[in-house]
């Protein structure tokens, strides 16, 4: 368990409820995030958790020229995913006839969500506009089609978790904790801050 969890902590990923339970489970207790995060210390990291602390990752620990550079890697993809997740989660709000946005632990059901789209012209329209965005392209240019490009992609970026391969049902996980939290941060300072001698302010709020 430390092992695995200390690799994908460093490859960049989330451990939450959703994505790994035990491993979740496991950093929970002080006792054991205490051991994770002495060893990341030899390594210049630092176990860190969103905002709600529903999902840990890896968090620099100092700033220098190689963090920056991975920092920028990161922040680039964060670009990329910033305006289609947040369409999708507002378009999300619409099919699932809800006032408030997803949050990690809910459920999406594919056959559910395609009932919806098809009967609605108007979120087929929407589902359409994804395929501005390079990932969302699909060859399959049906409701289906899209809405299955959609929600695998979002599996791709970790947003999602294949909670059941039969019925096609898929959790949030809690990296949209984070992507909340990043949203947040940006909305505070107006832009995405990348350039060098502003990479203290990224950490200090995000990594």
């Amino acid at each position: 368990m430390f092992d695995q969890l200390l690799k994908r902590l460093l490859q960049g990923e989330f451990i939450c409820e959703v994505s790994d339970e035990a491993g979740f489970r496991y950093l929970q207790a002080p006792e054991n995030a205490t051991q994770v995060d002495e060893f990341l210390t030899r390594l210049d990291y630092r176990l860190s958790s969103t905002q709600n602390q529903l999902a840990f990752y890896a968090a620099y620990r100092t700033i220098d020229n190689s963090a920056r550079s991975d920092i920028r890697k990161v922040f680039q993809q964060f670009r990329i995913e910033l305006q289609p997740v947040v369409e999708w989660l507002d378009m999300m709000m619409s099919c699932l006839n809800q006032d408030t946005a997803l949050s990690p632990g809910d459920t999406l059901s594919f056959s559910s969500l395609l009932q919806v789209i098809e009967q609605n012209q108007a979120l087929a329209d929407r589902l359409q506009t994804f395929a501005k965005f390079k990932d969302f392209t699909s060859g399959d240019d049906s409701v289906k089609g899209r809405l299955e490009k959609l929600l695998t992609t979002l599996q791709k970026w970790n947003y999602l978790s294949l909670a059941n391969r039969d019925t096609l049902i898929y959790q949030v996980t809690g990296k949209l904790d984070y992507f909340y939290q990043a949203l947040q941060f940006i909305q505070e300072h107006e832009q995405i801050p990348v350039e060098q001698g502003e990479t203290d302010a990224i950490q200090e709020s995000l990594f």
